[in-house]
């Protein structure tokens, strides 16, 4: 073939100078045997070691999400265990406040104060704290006298038959039904 390009250029370069040239034949020549060394293919090395990083990615990747995934489920259980104990304290604070709330009533400390035998005041004094002034006047307090049950007559009163208390001008009683004694002028009924 290179011969048949080479007689074709020779040719060409000829007519152009303008000078006859004998054509020359190609000779034939002898066929050549065809044969060659042949090496075994070649193992892509490079594709194979590109799907197994591959498929180390993926599977890394899936363990990677696996962890992630345990880890919110885990902040989750977290998360819900705190919000029950926060409920709890939130209720026990309620609890704890209702009970001061009750303390703190007015007719509760003004019970607790007789119990320890305080007593209420007459009047009150008050000092203003900008510039120190008593307004009011502040008396002393005095326990009320404390009252008192007189049994007149030579018995005793019992527990059963109650109290009878009797005024100096008291009539006697005029009528008596089971246990009921009535008066004519106020006396007591006991029972």
């Amino acid at each position: 073939m290179s011969q048949t390009l080479a007689a074709t250029a020779h040719r060409r370069s000829a007519s152009a100078t303008g000078t006859p040239t004998p054509t020359a034949r190609p000779t034939p020549r002898a066929p050549r045997a065809s044969l060659r060394v042949v090496h075994a293919p070649a193992v892509d090395r490079g594709r194979t070691a590109f799907v197994i990083g591959c498929m180390l990615l993926l599977v890394g990747g899936l363990l990677g999400l696996l962890m992630i995934n345990t880890a919110l489920a885990q902040g989750s259980f977290t998360l819900h265990d705190l919000q029950e104990r926060s409920d709890e304290l939130g209720d026990q604070q309620q609890s704890l406040r209702q009970s001061i709330d009750s303390q703190a009533a007015p007719e509760r400390l003004a019970s607790r104060a007789r119990a320890l035998g305080m007593v209420p005041s007459q009047g009150a004094a008050f000092v203003l704290l900008p510039d120190g002034r008593l307004v009011g006047v502040a008396t002393r307090a005095t326990a009320p006298p404390a009252p008192t049950v007189k049994a007149t007559g030579a018995a005793a009163p019992t527990a059963t038959a109650g109290v009878t208390t009797k005024p100096k001008n008291a009539a006697k009683p005029t009528k008596t039904t089971g246990q009921h004694a009535t008066a004519t002028a106020g006396a007591t009924r006991t029972r």
